[in-house]
């Protein structure tokens, strides 16, 4: 049971960002850190080109440490984020930090 417990809140914000952190070290071997990154991959690369009401426009030299770190003050700021899926917390995070300016 604690396993299927465990896999189903693996999407929350706040267990997966333990994994984000350690999944950007250099000799990372962490499953779902590669998961959080790849997470932040997808959504830097679609930002732009998604509907206007979440797209986002961070500055190219946005690291993922620094979108970590945007993602991780967004959920301290926010408790209740904790809770709701990675996917969905790391993008209202970027949004909120880097709205486009049309």
């Amino acid at each position: 049971v604690a396993q299927e417990t465990r896999g189903a809140d693996i999407r929350s914000a706040k267990a997966m960002l333990p994994h984000c952190m350690a999944g950007l070290a250099p000799d990372a071997q962490d499953m779902a850190g590669g998961r959080c990154a790849g997470i932040m991959a997808t959504l830097s690369f679609v930002s732009r080109v998604l509907p206007d009401n979440l797209k986002f426009c961070h500055p190219s030299a946005a690291t993922p440490e620094l979108m970590l770190q945007v993602i991780t003050s967004f959920v301290e700021a926010n408790p209740d984020a904790g809770a709701q899926d990675f996917r969905l917390v790391a993008l209202a995070a970027m949004r909120q930090k880097w709205p486009c300016q049309e």
